[in-house]
């Protein structure tokens, strides 16, 4: 896959959020994090698939809208927490996040919430955490850019 993201508006983009038990707040936080993330990329506000309250052995319809839409191209890009959201069992996971990839559309986890801080002076050379964020984030639009198909 290659994506250009450089051209607003170009790439279609998902976020799949799942939550067992039931979140009443319908995991906004996730939501907002989903959508900050596409930004940060430089990528348009993602369409939320949702299924909230579901385990991950039983039916998920929102899971399943998704992956209709996904096999017939109309997402690039699939947002998520990590693989975790497709099952909690990593064999499982796995082959969603292959069945994803194979229809030409990349999966990208969420950097990890909380960076850790160190006490005292940055060692010299190392990159302070805004500038690690950086380097991230120009990781990720150089993966978008060499694995965009066709």
């Amino acid at each position: 896959m290659n994506l250009d993201i450089t051209v607003h508006g170009t790439v279609r983009i998902a976020g799949y959020l799942r939550c067992f038990p039931f979140d009443a707040w319908a995991m906004e936080p996730h939501r907002i994090a989903l959508r900050r993330y596409a930004g940060e990329l430089g990528l348009p506000e993602p369409s939320i698939y949702l299924d909230n309250g579901l385990r991950s052995r039983g039916p998920l319809p929102g899971l399943e809208r998704l992956m209709d839409v996904v096999a017939c191209g109309i997402y690039d890009v699939l947002l998520i927490p990590g693989p975790f959201v497709f099952s909690v069992h990593d064999l499982e996971a796995s082959a969603s996040v292959r069945r994803i990839t194979g229809f030409g559309c990349m999966v990208l986890e969420l950097p990890p919430l909380h960076v850790p801080r160190r006490c005292g002076p940055e060692p010299p050379g190392s990159m302070a955490p805004s500038s690690a964020c950086a380097a991230d984030d120009a990781k990720a639009r150089q993966r978008l850019a060499r694995d965009r198909p066709g």
